[in-house]
């Protein structure tokens, strides 16, 4: 008699542990969640038209200021500043770099180089603008 008061108690186990085990065999079997798009998080000036615009600041590197009385323009070059240090860091922490990919390039030097770099993009831009409203 006392077994079989254990048995609907065993018996109800059995059916959890079954279920469980089942329903941990059909998650298995699901395909991976697809991976969802990337998502870049750029600062609010990441075009050259808007880039350009902070080469209008006074940078000294030596003791880190900027003089202007345009604090807009102050902040942003501060937000791409720190996004391009943030970008780096990021950079250096992966295993498939030496660990300094900038190679000693300050972060002013690199400001500097996407001024050089946007230049022509902007001498351009405004070339066909002209050459369009002539």
């Amino acid at each position: 008699m006392r077994n079989a008061s254990k048995l609907p108690k065993l018996l109800l186990i059995a059916i959890l542990l079954i279920g469980i085990s089942v329903d941990a065999c059909f998650a298995q079997m699901q395909p991976a969640p697809t991976r969802g798009p990337t998502i870049l998080l750029l600062p609010d000036r990441h075009k050259c038209l808007d880039l350009i615009e902070l080469e209008r600041l006074k940078v000294n590197p030596q003791n880190n200021t900027i003089v202007s009385t345009d604090q807009r323009l102050v902040f942003d070059y501060v937000a791409i500043s720190g996004w391009l240090e943030g970008y780096f860091t990021a950079w250096n922490h992966n295993p498939k770099t030496s660990g300094d990919v900038t190679k000693g390039v300050t972060i002013d030097q690199t400001m500097r180089w996407i001024f050089v770099y946007c230049a022509p993009w902007i001498s351009a831009l405004w070339r066909r603008v002209a050459a369009t409203t002539v």
